[in-house]
C-alpha cells in the first residue's frame, strides 16, 4: 500500500455513483487531501482521507491506494468534481439551493468552461425564445382582428365548429376573475411568480440524459405561459381590455385568444411534468 497522504497532497479518486437522495455523483480525477482520519475496522486501524473536491465524504485509503496508477492513467490532469447532472433523478432534485451553492463554491471552474453567469443564463434562452414567439403571434393576430373586425362582429371559419368573433374582454382568461385591469395584471404576475418558484430547478438548472427532456418540456411550457401572460398584460395597459376572437361556439361558451390558449397548454404541460417528477420509481 502507498504511504498515507497528508493534507495538501494530491491523489486520485474514482468516479462514484450514489443512490441516496441529496448526494451528488462524483466524476473521478485529481483531488487535494484536506483531512486524514483513522477508523477501526475489523479490529485494526484503517486510514480514510477527505478531499476538497468532494466535501463531506471519506475515502478508504487502503482501497484507493491500490488504484492510484490506474486512476492516474485514466484521468490524467482532470480534476474530480461532484456532478448532480450525471444522474439527476437520484441526486439533484432533493438538494436545497443552499446545498447546491455551497457545493459549487468549493469547486474551481475547469479550464475552458463557460463562466458561471453564462451557465446560469443558457437554460433561460429556450424560455425566452418560446415566450417571444408566443408574444409575437398573439400581438400579430390581435392586430389583424383590430384592423379587420368591428366589436361583436363574427365570421364563420369552419362550419358548425369555429368562428372569429371580436370581443373586448374586460375579465380574465375565458371571462373569469373579475374586471379590474390592475387586479388582473397583478394576478397574472403572481401566477408567473408561483410557477417560476415551483419549477425553478427545472427552469434554471442544466441536466443531461432523460432528465434533460423533461426540463426542456418545462422550459417550453413556462415560455408559453410567460409569452401569453405578457400578451394579455400589454392589452390591459393599452386598452383596459383584452382582444379575444377564437370562438368554438358549439363546444365552448367563452371567446379566447392565442395568449389564453398558450397559457392553458403551458399549464397543462407543467402539470404533466410535475406528475412525472413525483411518480415513484
Amino acid at each position: 500500500m502507498s504511504s498515507i497522504p497528508s493534507p495538501g497532497d494530491e491523489i486520485y479518486v474514482d468516479t462514484s455513483l450514489y443512490l441516496s437522495h441529496g448526494v451528488d455523483d462524483v466524476r473521478g480525477g485529481r483531488a487535494t487531501v484536506v483531512r486524514v482520519e483513522t477508523e477501526t475496522l475489523g479490529g485494526r486501524p484503517v486510514p480514510f482521507v477527505a478531499v476538497a473536491e468532494h466535501p463531506g465524504s471519506l475515502y478508504n485509503w487502503e482501497h484507493l491506494a491500490e488504484k492510484q496508477t490506474e486512476l492516474a492513467a485514466r484521468f490524467g490532469e482532470a480534476r474530480a468534481r461532484p456532478d448532480p447532472d450525471m444522474r439527476p433523478q437520484f441526486n439533484d432534485d432533493m438538494m436545497t439551493e443552499q446545498e447546491r451553492e455551497a457545493t459549487y463554491e468549493q469547486i474551481p471552474p475547469r479550464a475552458g468552461s463557460a463562466p458561471a453567469s453564462a451557465r446560469a443564463t443558457a437554460p433561460l434562452v429556450l424560455v425566452a425564445l418560446v415566450a417571444i414567439i408566443v408574444f409575437a403571434l398573439d400581438r400579430w393576430t390581435k392586430s389583424i382582428v383590430l384592423q379587420s373586425f368591428l366589436p361583436g362582429e363574427s365570421r364563420l371559419v369552419v362550419p358548425r365548429l369555429l368562428w372569429w368573433t371580436y370581443v373586448q374582454n374586460t375579465h380574465g382568461a375565458f371571462g373569469l376573475f373579475g374586471n379590474s385591469p390592475l387586479m388582473l395584471i397583478v394576478l397574472a404576475l403572481l401566477v408567473l411568480g408561483v410557477f417560476s418558484y415551483a419549477f425553478r430547478d427545472q427552469i434554471l438548472v442544466r441536466h443531461r440524459g432523460p432528465a434533460d427532456r423533461q426540463t426542456q418540456l418545462v422550459r417550453v411550457a413556462f415560455g408559453m405561459i410567460v409569452g401569453g401572460a405578457l400578451g394579455n398584460i400589454v392589452d390591459r395597459f393599452q386598452h383596459q381590455w383584452v382582444v379575444d376572437f377564437i370562438d368554438f361556439k358549439p363546444i365552448w361558451g367563452n371567446v379566447f385568444n392565442v395568449a389564453d390558449a398558450s397559457i392553458t397548454v403551458g399549464v397543462a404541460l407543467l402539470v404533466m411534468a410535475s406528475l412525472r417528477r413525483e411518480k415513484p420509481a
